[in-house]
């Protein structure tokens, strides 16, 4: 799971641990990493608003690894008003990108990509404000009760995830998981676009989904490569 906070790697020939991984920072990044990999095969290539939800540790690794992979601009910025909200887009602000806070309905309809990280239980915005060609990443769902999205948004989205079996259990999806089961919603996973079984983005008014649920084995090849990267440099 996404929060767990130590990785454990034994060696493939031996058995013997090999190493420990303090996790939280690798995690941060890799969490940020497949959503960026997800939003290049899905996202319009000129995509330059990004509206995200919440200022926490992880929406910072997000507004980051989003503006590597296209042209962002401007992030609008949806949160309570705080101190740590305010730090927040004066952080986005010195690394060059154009921030400020915003309310949820202008963010959502301004936006090119949306991204939720929060801990909500509740839709976040209203399915009418999601503009043609938009991509939505949900990455704060991964418990059972978790909710960030509006069920009026998936009918007319194309829906994807990293594991199905995960996505409906504990991700977003959980609360489709009556429609996926009946085959009135289809899921795809990423690693079939990513594979080229399915097709990413295939117009530029289609409006794309991405359940972020997050799988640990995403974090056993991050800390595989920073072994192997450390190894390099000695």
């Amino acid at each position: 799971p996404r929060h767990n906070s130590t990785i454990v790697l034994l060696d493939q020939h031996t058995g013997r641990l090999g190493a420990v991984v303090e996790a939280g920072r690798v995690n941060a990044y890799r969490t940020a990493a497949a959503d960026a990999v997800a939003a290049d095969l899905l996202a319009r290539k000129q995509a330059k608003v990004l509206a995200i939800f919440g200022a926490g540790n992880q929406a910072s690794f997000e507004v980051m690894a989003l503006a590597r992979i296209r042209p962002i601009e401007t992030v609008l910025v949806v949160a309570r008003p705080s101190q740590r909200r305010d730090a927040f887009v004066d952080q986005i602000g010195e690394r060059g990108l154009k921030a400020r806070s915003a309310l949820p309905e202008e963010a959502v309809r301004a936006a090119d990509i949306v991204v939720t990280a929060t801990p909500a239980r509740e839709p976040l915005f209203d399915a009418a404000w999601v503009g043609p060609g938009t991509h939505i990443v949900s990455m704060g769902s991964d418990a059972p009760g978790k909710r960030e999205l509006p069920s009026g948004l998936f009918p007319k989205a194309r829906l994807f995830c990293d594991l199905l079996s995960q996505s409906v259990q504990i991700g977003e999806f959980q609360h489709l998981r009556d429609e996926i089961d009946a085959g009135m919603l289809a899921v795809t996973p990423i690693g079939d676009v990513i594979e080229r079984r399915a097709p990413g983005r295939r117009f530029d008014n289609e409006i794309t989904v991405f359940d972020s649920s997050g799988i640990s084995l995403q974090d056993l090849y991050m800390a595989d490569a920073l072994i192997r990267a450390k190894a390099s440099h000695r």
